[in-house]
């Protein structure tokens, strides 16, 4: 069994490592953000890979040069793990060998509410929907490593029939928390508000300068406003799936 660690945060570096390699091993893969490469290496770890963007083509790149396929455990530096959430983890993969294990985290009403939005996007994009697992722990057995290796690793997170998976659910909200992948701000969400803003302008404008205002132009703006939040909406569906996917 492989375990590919991804050094995507260097808090408490060493003691997660040696918890890893209390229960798994020495047989990990450190595949580091670029970022982080100069301070990882001052632990004295061997480097695998380094990513910077496209994290799954890295890892698909790294696994493919082995001599032979294993069963992987997938797991993130971000994620604050302890012997409890291993324990269960690992429990799970005993009793199932053969199947997916994804860690779920749970979703409240309004998560729930973004995640079916998120859900229309991305099964009108690929014609399955995400999982929603968390990103930061998963267990692959080698018939499906095989399967993604031949396709492309980063539909490891994609959703697959409930027959050949299992998943696990935290209630604890710190655990639930530190599982969840966030966005964070891009310069890039500055755009739909200045468009909002342009929009709005224009309006006040028109209210002022147009000495008859009609259906016409009021449907117009009520066209432009919901366009703008259309391209919001989808814009951070695609954020959130770059940051699930490929980060």
């Amino acid at each position: 069994m492989k375990v590919v660690y991804v050094i995507d945060s260097i808090a408490d570096i060493k003691s997660k490592i040696d918890l890893l390699e209390n229960r798994f091993g020495k047989n990990l893969l450190f595949v580091v953000k670029a970022n982080l490469v100069p301070i990882f290496q001052t632990y004295g770890y061997n480097i695998n890979a380094v990513y910077s963007n496209d994290l799954p083509k890295v890892i698909h790149n790294l696994l493919a040069r082995s001599e032979y396929v294993e069963n992987v455990i997938y797991c993130k530096s971000s994620l604050k793990i302890d012997n409890k959430i291993l324990n269960k983890f690992i429990s799970t993969i005993t009793k199932n060998p053969d199947k997916v294990v994804n860690i779920v985290p749970s979703y409240n009403f309004f998560e729930n509410i973004g995640n079916s939005v998120y859900n229309w996007y991305v099964k009108t994009l690929f014609k399955t929907k995400d999982s929603l697992a968390s990103p930061k722990l998963q267990y692959l057995p080698l018939n499906f490593v095989t399967e993604l290796l031949s396709t492309h690793f980063a539909n490891k997170l994609f959703e697959i029939d409930p027959e050949f998976c299992v998943n696990i659910v935290f209630e604890e909200k710190e655990t639930n928390k530190n599982l969840k992948e966030k966005v964070g701000f891009n310069k890039n969400h500055l755009i739909p508000l200045i468009v909002f803003l342009s929009i709005t302008i224009a309006l006040f404008t028109g209210l002022v300068f147009v000495p008859k205002i009609n259906y016409i132009f009021c449907l117009i703006f009520v066209f432009l406003y919901s366009l703008d939040l259309l391209f919001t909406i989808i814009y951070q569906c695609k954020l959130y799936f770059d940051e699930r996917i490929f980060k």
